[in-house]
Formats: C-alpha cells, structure tokens, sequence
C-alpha cells in the first residue's frame, strides 16, 4: 500500500522537534529540504492539535507537552509558558513594554517565555529560556517570596543563609532588608526591582543590563505558579507611570493564566 505522503511529512517535522529545545523555520527546511510554505502548514497544523507551540521569547517551535522528550523543561513549567504566551503577547500589544513569565526553581527564579522580541526592546545576549534570576534583588523573585508559602519561604531564608548569595547586594538584603521588602510588596500587591540590581548574579558594577521591572505573582488554589513582570530601560525613569498605568493590565494578565492552569 502507498504511505499518506503529508502523514510522512508532518512526522518528518515532528521527529525534528523531538530531537530539539527549539528549531526555527529555516533550520526545518534545511533539515527536511520542504518548502516552508509547505512547513508552516505543517506547523500550524501541529499547532492547532496542541503538539507543537511556538515560543514567543525566540521564535522558534517546540513539541509540546503531550510528547515525550527527556530534556525539555518540566512539564509544568512547558505548560505554563504555553499558556502564557498568547496573554504575554496581548499584554505587550496594549502596554507596548514587554513582559517576561518566570518560575521558581531551585532557590532561583527561571526564564520561562518572554515578549521581548515582539517589543523591540534591545535583547541582552544573555537572556535565554531558562536564565537564572536572583531572588532578592529582581522584582519577579520578590513577587514569589512574599506570595509562596512560609514553608517555602524559610526553606529559601535557610538555603541562603548557610550558601550566602555571590551578588553583595543581594547578601545586604538578605541580611537586612527582606522582611521590609516582602511586607512592603504585599501591601501594595506588587513587587519593585532592587534600584543596585543590574540582572545578573555579579555586581551591577560588573554587569548591568539598563532595565527597570515590576513584577506580581500568578496565583491558584495551590500556590504561586510563577511570576509576571514589565520591563523597560532604567533611564527612562517610569516606574511610578507604569505602575499607574499599566499595574492592573498585569494583574489582570497573571490572573488569565492562572485561570488558563
């Protein structure tokens, strides 16, 4: 009997993702020698039957989680980022500053997804899915600190008091300033990046990446599933006309993902 030939292609493209963390188009048609109009209905059709996504931090398609994959992010993580994504995006449309999706994860906050390409934003080279962020200086490990539970809350304070933090400025907090930080960002539902926090685990005189955030929890019935923030450049000085203007688009944006898990 003759094979389906779409069939045969739409699982030529399928196995691809499998064996990747993220292929753009062109990577696709180098490998598979298709048309990429021929692609992108295949993709759009993978899409459409939930077995394909495509991130919008990169651009590139990935499997989705109703597929095996050793190396992919956990799945809850996956499904997170799934969500999120088209919320992101509408969020960057209204407000034009884009917005990054970050889970906790091993005493740190983790890239998720992001709008950032979407917005025009200049990309620091070191931001990827899966980046690392501080807990105590970034506005999204804030947001997580003073929403998650107490459990998980002294499970981090004994972490990083017997391991402390490299970056100085995040062992000053912590030593000093946390519990005024957590009560301060709970009373006004919202989380402020650290003003000596330059994004990464070194000083800011070391590295800074410009930008300033806010940040609030995406709350459900069992916990704070991740964080959202909005970013933009430090030198703009815009924080209190973000927070007025564009504080309850992100509330509203983390409670639609929420309701989405």
């Amino acid at each position: 009997m003759k094979s389906i030939r779409a069939l045969e292609r739409g699982l030529e493209v399928l196995q691809l993702l499998q064996q990747s963390e993220g292929r753009s188009l062109q990577q696709l048609h180098d490998a598979t020698g298709l048309p990429k109009p021929t692609l992108l209905r295949i993709l759009h059709t993978l899409e459409q039957a939930g077995i394909a996504w495509r991130a919008i931090y990169d651009g590139l398609w990935r499997r989705a989680i109703a597929l095996p994959a050793a190396q992919r992010p956990p799945e809850a993580t996956q499904r997170l980022a799934e969500l999120a994504a088209p919320h992101l995006a509408a969020l960057q449309r209204k407000a034009l500053w884009p917005s990054d999706l970050l889970v906790y994860k091993d005493y740190m906050m983790e890239l998720a997804e992001s709008s950032r390409r979407l917005s025009g934003l200049s990309l620091n080279s070191r931001y990827h899915l899966g980046y690392r962020v501080d807990l105590f200086l970034s506005a999204p490990g804030r947001a997580w600190l003073s929403f998650c539970t107490q459990a998980q809350r002294d499970d981090v304070m004994a972490h990083y008091r017997a391991h402390p933090p490299e970056n100085p400025r995040s062992a000053i907090v912590l030593r000093r300033e946390i519990d005024a930080i957590l009560d301060e960002t709970r009373r006004q539902g919202y989380a402020v990046r650290d003003a000596i926090f330059g994004g990464g685990v070194e000083d800011i005189s070391e590295f800074d990446d410009g930008l300033d955030a806010i940040a609030v929890p995406v709350l459900a019935a069992d916990g704070v599933q991740g964080c959202i923030n909005m970013i933009w450049p430090r030198r703009y000085g815009l924080r209190a006309k973000v927070v007025e203007a564009h504080l309850g688009d992100l509330q509203a944006t983390a409670a639609a993902i929420a309701a989405g898990g």
